[in-house]
């Protein structure tokens, strides 16, 4: 094989059989995200060179089938039928996991009678035999007709061996199943047709989703079903039980198991007395939920503060050498809007460290056990708190992982109601406004800051499920749901795939967010600085701020957001930061450098600042619960909208979903304001 050549390699493999961790093992940190053509769904990309070889490995979503049951899992079939894609592979690795390989062989062989060479991975080989389970390797390699490699990807055990058999591997060709063995007529029609072998015609008969670009094939299919009398359901039924029979053979002839209960029963211990406790379990989650926001204030304190004074002393060096227009530019458009992306890293960084130690720990599928019940009278089920979870961190994402709910209707209702949990972009805003009107006090452990923080999490997540409830009487439901959901052993998190995740979501949000925030940053401080041709040789410069382009436009909007406590410089924070919630922060950052030449702390900067006609702060209680509901309820940004409209196929659900959002923010936002200022 020519060396210069990217031998392109596919994991794939049932969901929570360690596929992600085998992958970042084999790439490290030498990988990429985006998104797979024409949809929305990430995909993870990686790369590494072993032995003159260069290596391209695609991580792709967990299924059981190669008959797609979601939007995320079609992915996999659009690719393994369609050799002109760009990442179509050369080779697949099958992930298993060791302690509960049927249903992956299951897979293997389907993706074996596509045709494709497949290495079958064991993972977890260490955590089977705690459980008393044994597999004959040499056996079970000889009945796959598949090269095996055991490893133990969280620890990277295995992975140099596997790396060896990535060149040279290749299946004996030999069909395992042969459907023209029940329909052959029909098969040997669309393999005349098509050019096509006799499985993947067979996939063509049975599956309902088959995304074939070509009108004329599309048609052609239909028709030959229906000249057969062709049901598709019936075909997967049919291909299941003959499957399942010699995987079933298989299984018995190579699977053992030994009288160990011990660890087993250890895990189940754990969730009968604390997990999964129908009172304990609860109380659990909220120290665990209490635990990270009291974290989030305490441990980015000192980062923060470290990343402010470096930024600081840059552009007091800058001032100090050079004074003019380029100067300012620096000082106070670029530099105030560079800090504000850095001081969002230990924020970020130490919410996604907890989310990610809850999912490797194996911990998130059993809030996802623990909250179904909690969801029914929602008209939801225990798989929305999956986006619930992960709209902490952001909400298209969150958004895009609703897709794993089988029914549309409780998926709509699912992503209707993600906005309305506090994302990390929030976070930022939260932090300095709470910091604006909350002391700084602590009782024994307990950082006041951090209550309020958590409370602000709480009012996200209460005002969604009432939105859910009122969507369950509106949207009306005629089937029953369930839940089905594996629940694994306890895992100790690997630290190490624990901070690769970290690095590349935090690398995506300085490139992608931060990017954002600079341009922003640089507008308003263009805006800020210019105004008529009088304001240049007027050396006031508070006047020249509330006469400049910017303080035009802010004291426009001011009359409708007086009501709200706001003066023209929150207003124009609003509208920035619907691009980006976090852009509040860094906007806020410009005008008061803007108006402020003083390299001060931001918080104490705003502290000091007071309305020209009642001579009182602007940050006062009112003004700052009223800020904390305005974003606390509205729409999170534009992308979330996009994201939406993309996911519901139309604009009507985001119009409305906007709409609402942003009536019901200033509603309790200017409620919360003129109550407050009447009773202070």
């Amino acid at each position: 094989m020519n060396k210069n050549k990217v031998i392109k390699i596919a994991i794939i493999g049932n969901p929570n059989v360690g596929k992600t961790s085998l992958f970042n093992k084999l790439t490290g940190l030498n990988q990429k995200i985006g998104n797979y053509t024409g949809v929305t769904v990430d995909k993870k990309i990686g790369f590494f060179y072993y032995e003159k070889n260069y290596y391209q490995i695609i991580d792709m979503p967990g299924t059981y089938s190669i008959y797609p049951s979601s939007e995320d899992e079609e992915i996999i079939i659009k690719l393994l039928l369609n050799k002109k894609n760009i990442d179509y592979p050369d080779k697949i690795i099958v992930v298993a996991d060791s302690s509960n390989i049927k249903k992956s062989l299951f897979l293997l062989r389907q993706i074996q009678d596509l045709g494709f060479s497949v290495l079958l991975v064991l993972n977890m080989i260490d955590e089977a035999k705690k459980k008393g389970i044994l597999i004959n390797i040499k056996k079970i390699k000889k009945l796959l007709f598949t090269d095996i490699v055991s490893v133990n990807a969280r620890k990277g055990i295995g992975i140099n061996i596997l790396k060896s058999k990535l060149k040279n591997f290749k299946n004996k060709k030999k069909i395992f199943f042969n459907p023209e063995l029940y329909y052959y007529s029909a098969i040997k029609e669309i393999k005349k047709n098509f050019l096509i072998d006799s499985y993947t015609s067979w996939y063509y008969l049975s599956s309902n989703k088959i995304n074939i670009k070509s009108d004329y094939k599309n048609f052609l299919i239909k028709k030959i079903k229906k000249k057969y009398g062709i049901i598709s359901r019936r075909l997967q039924i049919k291909e299941t039980i003959v499957r399942y029979e010699e995987i079933n053979k298989i299984y018995s002839d190579t699977i053992y198991y030994i009288k160990n209960n011990s660890y087993i029963n250890f895990s189940r211990k754990i969730d009968d007395i604390l997990i999964m406790h129908p009172l304990l379990g609860y109380i659990t989650f909220l120290v665990i939920i209490f635990f990270i926001f009291q974290s989030i204030f305490f441990l980015s304190e000192f980062p923060k503060n470290y990343i402010e004074f470096f930024f600081n002393f840059f552009q007091r060096k800058i001032e100090n050498s050079y004074n003019g227009p380029l100067s300012n530019l620096l000082t106070q458009g670029i530099i105030p809007g560079i800090t504000t992306v850095f001081t969002f890293v230990p924020q970020i960084s130490i919410l996604l460290f907890f989310l990610f130690i809850m999912e490797e720990s194996g911990y998130i599928n059993r809030v996802v056990f623990l909250m179904d019940k909690i969801m029914r009278p929602f008209g939801l089920n225990g798989k929305s708190i999956v986006p619930m979870i992960s709209s902490i961190a952001c909400a298209i994402p969150a958004i895009i992982s609703s897709r794993h709910i089988e029914n549309y209707r409780d998926r709509l209702i699912t992503m209707l109601i993600t906005p309305f949990i506090t994302c990390s972009a929030k976070l930022p805003v939260y932090i300095l406004i709470i910091s604006l009107i909350i002391p700084d006090e602590k009782w024994y452990f307990f950082q006041l800051r951090g209550i309020v923080l958590m409370i602000m999490y709480f009012i996200g997540i209460i005002s969604a499920f009432i939105i859910a409830m009122i969507l369950n009487k509106i949207l009306k439901k005629n089937y029953n749901s369930h839940l089905i959901i594996e629940i694994p052993t306890y895992k100790v998190p690997i630290i190490r795939n624990i901070f690769i995740n970290i690095w590349i979501h935090i690398k995506s949000f300085i490139f992608n967010t931060g990017k954002i925030i600079l341009l922003i940053n640089i507008l308003i401080w263009v805006l800020g600085s210019y105004g008529s041709p009088i304001l240049k040789y007027n050396n006031v410069r508070e006047q020249k701020l509330d006469n400049s382009y910017l303080g035009l436009l802010g004291k426009k909007i001011e009359p409708l957001i007086k009501p709200l406590g706001y003066d023209w410089k929150i207003g124009i924070g609003l509208l920035s930061s619907f691009v980006a919630r976090e852009v509040f922060v860094s906007t806020m950052n410009s005008l008061y450098k803007i108006e402020n030449k003083n390299n001060e702390n931001l918080n104490k900067i705003m502290k000091d600042d007071f309305d020209k006609v009642t001579k009182k702060p602007i940050y006062n209680i009112p003004t700052g619960l009223s800020l904390l509901s305005f974003y606390a309820f509205s729409m999170q940004c534009t992308s979330t909208l996009f994201i939406l409209k993309k996911e519901t196929k139309s604009w009507i659900w985001p119009i409305i979903q906007l709409t609402f959002m942003t009536i019901l923010s200033y509603i309790i936002s200017l409620l919360i304001y003129q109550i407050l200022m009447r009773i202070c």
